[in-house]
């Protein structure tokens, strides 16, 4: 389902994913969580399509993007820190004044 927004998407397009809801965890089946769980987004029909792992946003959505394309994703729910997998992580303090950056231990190449 998250697969339109990057299907057609070319160098230099700008592309805005937004979502506010319910984020979870369930246990990570394929090792490559350090937590040893998965985060997920919890979506309303998640009682008969599931949650939306960590793992299929990355393949989904971060894995097909162009070299070029540029994504800004705003996640609005809990566990929502690596929700995409990403080599890097931002983290704002409460106050908004000071910004830290730390390298995660990244995917697994498979």
């Amino acid at each position: 389902a998250l697969r339109w927004l990057t299907s057609e998407a070319v160098p230099g397009d700008e592309l805005f994913l937004h979502y506010s809801g319910h984020g979870g965890q369930v246990k990570d089946k394929d090792g490559d969580e350090e937590s040893g769980m998965d985060d997920t987004l919890i979506p309303c029909d998640f009682q008969h399509a599931g949650q939306i792992t960590d793992d299929e946003l990355h393949t989904h959505i971060v894995e097909p993007l162009p070299k070029g394309v540029r994504m800004w994703v705003i996640l609005d729910c809990c566990h929502s820190g690596t929700a995409l997998d990403l080599p890097y992580k931002l983290q704002v303090d409460q106050a908004g004044k000071h910004v830290q950056l730390s390298k995660s231990k990244g995917r697994p190449k498979g």
